[in-house]
């Protein structure tokens, strides 16, 4: 059973047993958004449930972007529509052939057992629940398709995957590069409390920001020692050995849970391909100079 937790009025966290995950609910005076309807469909069934329990059908779920730990058990939430970021079927689609694989089945029943976004939008889109009010907007890099939701009344963020509290920023689907860029935009923002999409909930606009800049400072610190690195003449596949987990992330998190050092050098090795792809682009441009 999924824990809830009532962030403010109306504004729930709910904990999902994949690495730390956190999706949403927001009770409105006229309606319930659903945000992100996770890994497992029993977690699902108990946000529908809760929904239900307040006096509403669990007819909106809103997105944050299209990877499979916030969006396949999240079939007892799509009784109406589903708003996501134009990008997000593009990303679903991305890994049927995967889905399909593991569940040992021919990918057009795998796409068929996936929620589809019935309302997309390329800018924002903003909902009134009554009395409270959700604000859509991009906030790629972790993925391409990826939203945050900003509550307003509250000051309370649902970043997603943008912003993780529990993990290391990752980049597998994005760009870093991106990703940084979202990061500081979201520390403009004024944020009184932050939901990620894997860790702790941040309460207070001091340690929400403090939290967002160091993530974005971990991105430009890893990418300039990968610059250095290669820069330096170390073979590309022996750059992420180097950039260690102590120095650029010490007791931010801890090393012992989720598999930490592994998802830093995947982040590590993912800005080293970016760096090479950057070096192959400028020597391309260069030649036809």
């Amino acid at each position: 059973m999924a824990l809830v937790h009532e962030l403010a009025p109306g504004v729930f966290s709910v904990d999902s047993r994949f690495v730390d995950g956190k999706n949403g609910i927001v009770i409105g005076k006229r309606a319930a958004l659903a945000i992100d309807g996770s890994n497992y469909e029993d977690e699902g069934a108990a946000m529908a449930s809760f929904i239900r329990q307040n006096g509403f059908k669990p007819d909106r779920l809103a997105l944050t972007h299209g990877h499979g730990d916030h969006i396949l058990g999240a079939g007892p939430l799509a009784q109406g529509e589903i708003f996501a970021h134009a990008l997000t079927p593009v990303e679903i689609g991305k890994q049927v052939p995967g889905w399909a694989a593991r569940w040992e089945v021919d990918e057009a029943e795998a796409r068929a057992r996936v929620i589809q976004p019935t309302i997309t939008y390329q800018d924002e889109l903003r909902m009134d629940l009554g009395r409270l009010h959700a604000w859509m907007f991009p906030t790629p890099g972790h993925s391409p398709d990826g939203v945050s939701i900003y509550i307003e009344e509250h000051r309370l963020l649902f970043a997603g995957d943008s912003v993780v509290t529990g993990i290391v920023a990752a980049i597998g689907a994005g760009n870093s590069e991106v990703l940084e860029r979202s990061l500081y935009k979201l520390a403009t923002l004024e944020i009184d409390i932050l939901v990620p999409g894997h860790g702790e909930v941040l309460f207070g606009e001091d340690q929400v920001k403090d939290w967002i800049r160091w993530e974005a400072s971990y991105l430009v610190s890893v990418r300039e020692a990968v610059r250095e690195a290669l820069g330096a003449g170390i073979p590309a596949e022996d750059v992420a050995a180097r950039i260690e987990f102590d120095e650029f992330i010490g007791d931010r998190l801890p090393k012992d849970r989720n598999g930490m050092p592994k998802r830093h050098l995947n982040t590590v090795a993912k800005i080293v391909e970016e760096e090479m792809e950057r070096r192959d682009n400028t020597s391309h441009r260069s030649s036809q100079r």
